[in-house]
């Protein structure tokens, strides 16, 4: 097994961001909470909007549980704008993830420090407040050379749509695939494509 960097040293770098970012901009930090779930599984995530000059900084930190499969936590940092129409936001950054999956008799752990993107549409900025739905997409990828532990390769991509059924709580309907490549042992892939429904509050 090929020696790789060390999580603490990746995830140290990855914080350490965050909470520079958090100290040294605009008070008018706006907060989410998302918890969603299905038969087997049950994600939860906090995330912090701060402005910045022209930009924004989003910061997250979250973990999702997949009884007997896998489970993850990961923290994430990204900057974002406006692009092309109103209503229409992206954001690239980057996110470390930790955790362990289990495949039959293997259980190997997860480490990954990657490159990650995202994508929104506010649909209410050109349709009005009576469609307060939110459309959103990310990516995450971390290439071996980014990998530790097992981990040999990273892919993650997410998709979801929300409802603000109130002023501050909104109905969340979510998909995740992922694909995990390890190298310890013997070389194995751990891939899952599930659905969850849930809430999201902003505070």
């Amino acid at each position: 097994m090929k020696r790789k960097i060390k999580p603490s040293v990746l995830l140290t770098l990855i914080f350490s961001g965050i909470f520079l970012c958090c100290s040294t901009a605009s008070l008018a930090v706006d907060y989410g909470f998302k918890l969603v779930a299905n038969q087997s599984a049950i994600e939860s995530e906090f995330e912090a909007v701060i402005p910045s000059f022209n930009s924004t900084i989003t910061a997250g930190a979250g973990g999702v549980y997949q009884s007997d499969d896998y489970k993850i936590g990961y923290a994430k940092a990204l900057l974002g704008n406006d692009i092309f129409i109103r209503g229409l936001k992206g954001g690239l950054g980057l996110k470390g993830a930790v955790g362990e999956a289990e495949k039959g008799y293997r259980k190997d752990d997860i480490g990954n420090l990657g490159f990650t993107g995202a994508i929104s549409y506010d649909l209410s900025k050109e349709l009005g407040n009576d469609f307060p739905v939110t459309l959103m997409s990310s990516l995450f990828v971390s290439p071996e050379p980014l990998c530790f532990e097992d981990t040999d390769g990273f892919f993650e991509f997410l998709a979801e749509a929300d409802w603000k059924v109130l002023e501050q709580a909104a109905v969340v309907v979510s998909y995740r695939y992922i694909n995990i490549e390890f190298d310890h042992y013997s070389d194995w892939k751990k891939i899952d494509s599930t659905g969850y429904l849930g809430l999201k509050l902003f505070f």
